[in-house]
């Protein structure tokens, strides 16, 4: 029985940052409300460059500092996995390609690509600093 206890203990982890994440997620979509004549998805760019240096930022943080099993879910799991949108930028990407912005929707898989896994190091880099 102790088994499920942890489970629940953890779900609830989950759960809660994934409301906050979600929460954010929407608040970042509203106050980034702005007029552009481009097709191109930026508040997505925004979200999973943010939620990508926060991943790598927590997770060499985690890995140098007491191991809290329930924040990492917290934080990795429940509040980036809702804040960032790889289905968003996977859509989008999609969307952009059958209107007929080929070119956008290649700048969007190449831009997302590369400035994701950049901000993955850089948060990488500065979770290392933080020993």
């Amino acid at each position: 029985m102790p088994h499920y206890r942890l489970l629940a203990i953890d779900l609830i982890f989950v759960v809660t940052g994934g409301a906050l994440g979600s929460a954010l997620r929407y608040l970042v979509s509203v106050f980034t409300n702005y007029d552009t004549n481009s097709p191109f998805p930026y508040k997505t760019l925004l979200v999973n460059v943010v939620g990508c240096f926060l991943a790598g930022f927590i997770l060499m943080y985690f890995e140098h500092h007491a191991r809290q099993d329930h924040i990492r879910l917290f934080f990795l799991i429940g509040f980036l996995g809702a804040f960032t949108t790889f289905s968003a930028f996977s859509l989008e990407t999609l969307m952009l390609y059958k209107a007929g912005h080929l070119k956008t929707a290649l700048l969007n898989i190449v831009l997302s690509t590369v400035a994701c896994l950049i901000s993955v190091a850089a948060g990488l880099w500065a979770g290392f600093a933080t020993r």
